[in-house]
């Protein structure tokens, strides 16, 4: 190879790598868990995050990405992961406004055991979730 190549090379594999380090946007987060409900089963647990609203057509910029549960005995782990599908690629986009914050989104997680007395915790804030009536 000749300098001048390699050189190119060089400098196409460093910008390229700059460009995906610079693509944060749209990555999934894990949102704070604001609180909780336990069905009669003891084992579904329905927790509320906070996300914007919903445009008037029903769809929503969050998107759950995953959910996680690991239970011990004394407590119970739980998280939520979001991605925002409407925040911009790059840091230097123009990012959405968002109108309000604190639309309540519910999920559902599935224990293999039920909670039974055991602290529910959230694994974004490791604090203990408020169980709700």
């Amino acid at each position: 190879m000749t300098n001048a190549f390699e050189a190119q090379r060089n400098i196409a594999l460093v910008l390229s790598a700059v460009l995906l380090t610079a693509a944060c946007g749209r990555q999934a987060h894990w949102y704070a868990i604001e609180s909780a409900t336990v069905a009669r089963d003891g084992r579904t647990v329905t927790a509320t995050i906070l996300t914007s609203p919903p445009a008037p057509d029903g769809t929503s910029c969050e998107e759950v990405t995953q959910v996680a549960t690991a239970e011990h005995d004394d407590r119970v782990l739980v998280g939520i992961e979001v991605r925002d599908n409407c925040e911009p690629l790059f840091p230097w986009e123009d990012a959405r406004m968002t109108p309000a914050i604190g639309y309540p989104m519910k999920k559902q997680l599935l224990l293999e055991k039920p909670l039974a007395g055991r602290r529910l915790i959230d694994q974004a804030t490791d604090q203990e979730i408020p169980i709700m009536q």
